[in-house]
């Protein structure tokens, strides 16, 4: 089930339009010139989030990622709040998130080299007690997203890179709700189905059908089975809560 485009685009420079959702109760933190030229920037269109995001860093790209396929979720926020660490030095959280229930959190990525950015330079946040404190002192609960974490489940991000397109195509398909119709039709009789299955009992364009089998495994309605990206054997199932 192969996308054919990527999923995101490196840019120089942020948007001259920054994407918010005045609803939230944070808005993402405009990166600096300084920053920008510093870190490589992913910028993408979030069906999550109904809005553009800006992504620092390759890591945050991962988690960010793991968060708009995750039908809990139902807002993200990059660079919510910064915290203070010392007088002189803050830190960016990497991520607020609401889920379903309301609940709300806030993420903070490691790298493997226990260091991050802050308003004087570069911190060592290898020991994890200063961090709680400075979290403490803010009323807040961190939860920490390590590389080594993200990279174990490496998998998961390359299949969210891969539905991300189909995904933006859905929101574009007009015949996108017959085409659901029929899916949830054929899955009503059957346990499981496949891709390959759809395009017999679907007559839609194949392009069609994989953005709207895209857009029910990032909405939770689907789940797909034992599937590895860039496999065209997909089995899907319908998520039970």
């Amino acid at each position: 089930m192969t996308a054919g485009t990527a999923a995101t685009v490196i840019i120089q420079d942020e948007p001259q339009t920054h994407s918010t959702d005045a609803s939230l109760p944070f808005q993402p933190r405009r990166l600096t010139p300084a920053e920008r030229s510093r870190r490589e920037l992913f910028v993408y269109q979030s069906p999550r989030n109904n809005r553009v995001v800006t992504i620092a860093g390759i890591l945050n790209l991962a988690i960010a990622l793991r968060f708009e396929f995750d039908p809990s979720i139902v807002a993200y926020v990059e660079r919510p709040r910064r915290i203070r660490l010392t007088p002189k030095q803050e830190i960016d959280l990497s991520f607020w998130t609401r889920d379903r229930t309301g609940q709300e959190r806030y993420y903070l990525s490691v790298t493997n080299a226990g260091t991050m950015s802050s308003t004087s330079g570069t911190v060592s946040i290898r020991d994890r007690g200063v961090l709680d404190e400075a979290a403490a002192r803010h009323d807040l609960q961190l939860s920490y997203v390590t590389e080594r974490e993200i990279t174990s489940d490496l998998g998961a991000c390359a299949i969210a890179f891969e539905l991300l397109p189909h995904v933006w195509a859905y929101r574009q398909l007009t015949s996108r709700t017959f085409i659901r119709h029929h899916i949830l039709g054929h899955l009503t009789n059957n346990t499981t189905t496949t891709l390959e299955e759809l395009f017999k009992v679907v007559e839609y364009p194949h392009d069609s059908i994989r953005a709207v089998v895209a857009a029910m495994v990032h909405d939770g309605t689907l789940r797909l089975v034992n599937y590895v990206a860039g496999n065209h054997a997909v089995t899907l199932e319908v998520r039970r809560a």
